[in-house]
């Protein structure tokens, strides 16, 4: 059995099969349709926005808490409408400066 036969078939929502040819067309059409400026070839940025407010990665700070604590702060959070990471930042961010 040939490495292609064991392919699993993808079907679009129109019933197109998408073999190779198909796949070909449609990136010529997706082409032909950038070049004539009727699309871009820009996609959105993945994951959470920077909270530098520029472009750059924001640094990640990770530590481990109780169950109890986890429980106690989703809680929290919950109410304000908050997530926990969100409540976190909030309090680091209270302590820092009353000890700053």
């Amino acid at each position: 059995m040939s490495a292609r036969s064991t392919k699993k078939l993808v079907t679009l929502k129109d019933g197109t099969v998408l073999d190779d040819e198909a796949t070909d067309r449609i990136v010529a059409e997706v082409e032909d349709a950038v070049l004539a400026g009727r699309g871009t070839t820009t996609f959105p940025r993945k994951g959470r926005p920077s909270l530098s407010g520029r472009a750059a990665a924001s640094p990640h700070v990770g530590f481990r808490v109780s169950p109890e604590l986890r429980d106690e702060a989703e809680a929290i959070a919950r109410r304000r409408g908050l997530t926990v990471s969100a409540l976190a930042r909030e309090a680091l961010q209270e302590y820092v400066k009353k000890a700053g």
